[in-house]
């Protein structure tokens, strides 16, 4: 059996599911079939995350948006890196290493789908610039990954032949999901006592995300149950409309906004709570993460999030942009601690079966082998 080289490709300009995602497939792959190379679109912050990882990295960055120069540089490295396959992840690297890989000589191509397009660009000119540049390469790609069900229906529907799609789940790697302190040391860095009922969303601050909603609804607790503290931990553009947000509700002084966080797991293991808030998550890699932490979890009715979190049995899900159910599934978690830790507990045994990187990389490596027609 031939011994595979992949290049994923992907924008690189912030760390978020997509970048997550590599890191969990290239740190589980079995290095016997295949051999990884990651190639960032951005000099930072993911290319330099990668390398340190341990990961083989390159950098080819694009000058502006519209900067397809970068189509022979991306050519040039995979006709040099001798490469098998190009993989692709979001938009801008889909169209560019799409074109690149053509360039190349025709390598197959094979793209994950990591989120609704419409959905990370509410802006209508960047929405429909982005549709386009996806739409108008999409037929180079020889086969997608959607990292859900929901993705894939949402792919068939918008034309894209049912044969070539494969649901592969995201995966974590459980030896890396591990708090790097003791518990509760996170929680009183941050200047809370043991005894804080704790509330947190991690996430990097989009729109997407649904955080507005997550403060309403915390102003919403916070006139029942003033001891309460929530957490936005997490980078992004949205964070200045968010502190406004909060400080229009009243309630800065019972939210912190702790910023991108090396050390996120020993913070989110410190949490009572863990709320997905989000419009859409092709996936939802945070609900796993906190399951296999052992914290509750209550998320949106929305996407992939239904096929991790299952209603009543591993969380619970509330429908998206409605503060008041997701206030009143809040309060019901936080009053019913029992019940909370038994849905953790039963998700983090899921996890462990269905969710782990091992789990995606063996799959991701079958698909490899039948698209390079091993």
């Amino acid at each position: 059996m031939k011994h595979l080289k992949v290049i994923q490709i992907i924008g690189g300009g912030e760390f978020g599911g997509a970048e997550k995602h590599i890191l969990n497939l290239d740190g589980a792959a079995d290095t016997l079939l295949v051999d990884y190379t990651v190639c960032c679109l951005f000099s930072a912050p993911f290319a330099e995350i990668a390398a340190g990882a341990g990961l083989s990295t390159l950098s080819i960055p694009m000058r502006h948006k519209a900067d397809f120069g970068v189509v022979g540089k991306l050519a040039r490295a995979i006709q040099e890196g001798n490469f098998d396959l190009v993989h692709t992840h979001g938009v801008r690297a889909n169209l560019l290493g799409r074109l690149a890989a053509r360039q190349a000589g025709k390598k197959k191509v094979i793209t994950t789908v990591h989120s609704l397009l419409e959905k990370d660009y509410p802006g209508v000119l960047s929405r429909l610039a982005n549709s386009w540049a996806e739409r108008s390469t999409r037929g180079l790609t020889d086969h997608f990954i959607a990292v859900s069900q929901g993705l894939k229906d949402r792919l068939i529907a918008g034309g894209v032949p049912a044969n070539i799609v494969t649901v592969i789940y995201n995966g974590v790697s459980l030896e890396e999901i591990k708090p790097l302190t003791e518990p509760g040391d996170a929680r009183k860095k941050l200047g809370f006592s043991p005894d804080t009922p704790l509330v947190g969303i991690v996430a990097r601050l989009h729109e997407v995300k649904g955080h507005s909603y997550f403060l309403e609804a915390a102003c919403n607790i916070l006139q029942q149950r003033p001891e309460i503290r929530f957490l936005i931990v997490g980078a992004g553009p949205s964070r200045p409309a968010l502190e406004k947000l909060a400080g229009d509700l009243g309630i800065t002084e019972q939210v912190v906004f702790t910023g991108f966080m090396d050390d996120v797991y020993s913070l989110m293991a410190d949490l009572d709570l863990l709320v997905i808030s989000s419009l859409w998550e092709g996936f939802g890699l945070t609900a796993i993460e906190a399951m296999a932490l052992g914290v509750p979890v209550v998320a949106t009715e929305v996407g992939g999030l239904p096929e991790v979190v299952l209603h009543g049995e591993t969380g619970l899900l509330v429908p998206p942009a409605n503060p008041a159910a997701l206030a009143r599934n809040i309060l019901w978690m936080l009053d019913h601690p029992g019940e909370a830790s038994s849905m953790a507990e039963k998700g983090g045994k899921i996890v462990r079966e269905k969710f782990t990187s091992t789990v995606m990389a063996r799959r991701t490596e079958e698909l490899y082998r039948r698209v390079a027609g091993q």
